[in-house]
């Protein structure tokens, strides 16, 4: 295990919290942790090792990119994803960005039980599927999924529970 793994923990906790209290996750945070990602696979694994962590960077801030773009997550999340992505790197960051998505599908749909919309949701999402409706009725004012959550569960499933 890579001796920066021990900082994961830490790094997601300050953005998981950043991101409820005040909807945003800092600058500082993800930024120093890709810094501490692409700095700590150069030091442990010289070349190979930020060649794998630039390509677990790239692969999740990519990955993550067109959501960011579209309004799906913030780029507070896109570069939280990235900086983790720089810390695990390859092939670690497959594992997180698949845990990731089935962790945010599971907070998405827990949310819209929370607020009564999840049988509206997929009975409209059925409409689209089958064609009988070609516009979805959106909401007045969704809820929020804080996706640092999600990218905390995936990351450390990843890390802790299958990369063992």
């Amino acid at each position: 295990m890579p001796i920066v793994w021990i900082a994961l923990p830490f790094i997601l906790a300050f953005a998981c919290y950043g991101e409820i209290r005040e909807r945003r996750i800092p600058n500082w945070l993800t930024l120093g942790a890709i810094v501490l990602g692409l700095g700590a696979a150069a030091i442990e694994g010289e070349v190979d090792g930020l060649v794998d962590s630039a390509l677990g960077l790239a692969i999740a801030g990519g990955l993550f990119l067109p959501f960011c773009l579209l309004g799906v997550v913030g780029g507070g999340d896109m570069k939280l994803m990235a900086a983790v992505g720089a810390i695990v790197g390859w092939p670690m960051v497959l594992r997180v960005v698949c845990n990731t998505c089935i962790a945010g599908g599971a907070i998405a749909v827990a949310i819209m039980a929370w607020h009564g919309i999840l049988l509206t949701t997929l009975a409209n999402t059925f409409r689209i599927m089958v064609g009988m409706q070609r516009r979805p009725q959106g909401l007045r004012n969704p809820p929020m999924v804080p996706y640092a959550l999600a990218i905390t569960i995936g990351t450390l499933i990843a890390v802790f529970v299958q990369g063992f």
